[in-house]
């Protein structure tokens, strides 16, 4: 398949010469060698000869006629090849790169084709995943909700309960309520974040803004920060400032009341993209939940929605971009990776 492909327009070209060379020559020598005619008859010990070239060029006429007919048929192997790929969802199937000139655009839209069934296959499996994930997480956490709002109800309506009883189970299926209706809102708010608006923004201008929004938080003078060079995102502010917010409000929770605590913010960018590093010296982050932070409504905290790592990460996604978790001695560090 590579052979061909390389080099396809030449091979046709070549085969034709050779099938309209062999069926003159072939027919020319075969004439001449069976001719009875005295004007075409030559020297009778030259006819075998004759003969034999004839019969072997007419032999090559009828490879290189297998041979083209091969050729014709290769951009309509290729066409099958690619359908099947797409009938059996195989995502892995690249046809070889060419420099030919006729069969290179052909093959490099085919491969383009394919790539990008394969990353919505992927994109499709990975959002099925994470559907599955939140709606795992939703009947958990209504079914703790909601048991205790049953248990209750049930009770009052089997058996009489005092005022004071009364007025505490009520409490407790209010209270219930609105922890159903809490959780509702945070999932809602992971569900209705918007298309990115995107603008240049100098990353240096970016994180004095951060540092000035969080001036008035808890432990705010821990913060430091750094960029090297002038790098530039184009990115949509308001989404971006509210991811690094959920990630420093993270880390300063992190150093909590610790003496020597920091929370240290660096920023670089290069010819292929942009980081973001947000570091602090806190108690680390077990290897196993190095991922699971960033799901969602999970948390290690005893208060909290558990959806600002998955907010900050989704965010990235809508930039294309990436939020990674690194926790090893002495440092945990979130890295945002803005390509260009």
């Amino acid at each position: 398949m590579n052979s061909y492909s390389r080099h396809y327009t030449r091979h046709v070209a070549v085969t034709l010469v050779a099938v309209t060379l062999s069926a003159v020559g072939a027919t020319l020598l075969l004439c001449a060698a069976l001719s009875a005619t005295p004007q075409l008859s030559l020297i009778p010990s030259l006819k075998p000869f004759l003969l034999a070239g004839g019969i072997l060029l007419a032999l090559l006429w009828v490879v290189m006629v297998v041979r083209l007919w091969k050729f014709i048929r290769f951009p309509l192997r290729q066409t099958e090849l690619f359908i099947g790929a797409i009938d059996n969802h195989d995502t892995t199937m690249r046809f070889p790169h060419t420099t030919d000139s006729l069969f290179a655009p052909v093959t490099d839209d085919m491969n383009r084709i394919l790539d990008t069934f394969s990353h919505e296959r992927l994109s499709a499996e990975a959002q099925r995943q994470y559907n599955d994930r939140i709606l795992r997480v939703m009947i958990h956490e209504m079914r703790n909700s909601i048991t205790p709002i049953l248990s209750l109800t049930e009770l009052m309506q089997s058996q009489p309960v005092s005022d004071d009883d009364r007025r505490e189970f009520n409490t407790i299926i209010h209270r219930q309520a609105k922890d159903i209706c809490g959780f509702l809102e945070q999932y809602s708010a992971l569900s209705r974040l918007p298309e990115p608006q995107r603008q240049a923004i100098p990353v240096r201008e970016l994180l004095n803004k951060l540092l000035r929004s969080l001036s008035a938080e808890s432990r705010a003078e821990c913060i430091s920060c750094s960029v090297v060079g002038e790098p530039i995102v184009y990115v949509d502010e308001k989404l971006l400032n509210m991811a690094l917010l959920n990630v420093v409000r993270n880390a300063l929770q992190a150093i909590g009341n610790q003496p020597d605590g920091y929370v240290s913010l660096f920023a670089s960018g290069s010819p292929d993209e942009v980081r973001i590093v947000v570091s602090n010296n806190g108690p680390l982050v077990a290897p196993a939940s190095v991922e699971a932070i960033f799901q969602p409504f999970y948390t290690t905290k005893k208060e909290g929605s558990g959806i600002g790592l998955t907010l900050s990460r989704r965010v990235m996604e809508l930039h294309g971009g990436t939020l990674t978790c690194s926790s090893n001695p002495p440092l945990t560090l979130f890295t945002f990776v803005f390509p260009l």
